[in-house]
């Protein structure tokens, strides 16, 4: 588990990165202990995002159980980090930042929970029944740009890159969320 100094450490620097705040840098750790531990701060986040799964489901997982869905979605994530890491890896050992990698794994891991964070109120807004799906529509578009940004500025000062870069990096994270997202509707669509 974690030690209250690096728990403390990394909620700062994830913070920080939020705030777009330089100094987060150094706040995250660079050894393979700590990065294979970051590891517990998205898993400890999933249940949040099978939540919004099971409260709002799409219309095409309505006749998919929900244990078939937890897999789905578990599945969808495990896919999703290799596929990123490594993608990132064949970047960082290009341009020569591999001591850098287990940094950004870690300052990785640990902006799930601004991104979390972000997304609350809406959940809220919704579950309250106070406002609708497209009336919140462009504000979740907001919170995704946000969560965009701060995830290039992460990049880009963690792996000490130029903001393009940085922006490809993140670029090249959405496009596997999204096309990891089409796959398991396309295999519930077919359960």
């Amino acid at each position: 588990m974690f030690t209250k100094e690096e728990l403390n450490r990394n909620l700062l620097g994830c913070l920080e990165v939020a705030l777009f705040m330089p100094i987060a840098r150094q706040r995250f750790g660079n050894t393979y202990d700590e990065a294979v531990r970051s590891f517990i701060v998205p898993v400890v986040l999933f249940p949040l995002t099978l939540g919004a799964v099971y409260l709002f489901p799409q219309h095409d997982t309505d006749n998919v159980s929900a244990n078939s869905l937890a897999m789905l979605y578990s599945l969808r994530m495990a896919t999703s980090w290799a596929l990123f890491i490594a993608a990132v890896y064949m970047i960082v050992r290009e341009i020569d930042r591999r001591d850098l990698f287990y940094k950004f794994i870690i300052a990785n891991n640990w902006i799930t929970v601004p991104a979390t964070v972000i997304f609350i109120p809406v959940a809220f807004m919704l579950l309250s029944g106070r406002y609708t799906w497209d009336e919140l529509y462009p504000f979740i578009l907001c919170l995704m740009f946000y969560s965009y940004a701060f995830t290039a500025f992460m990049v880009a000062y963690i792996l000490r890159v130029p903001w393009e870069l940085a922006g490809f990096i993140t670029f090249i994270g959405v496009m596997i969320n999204d096309n990891t997202l089409e796959v398991v509707h396309w295999i519930t669509e077919r359960l």
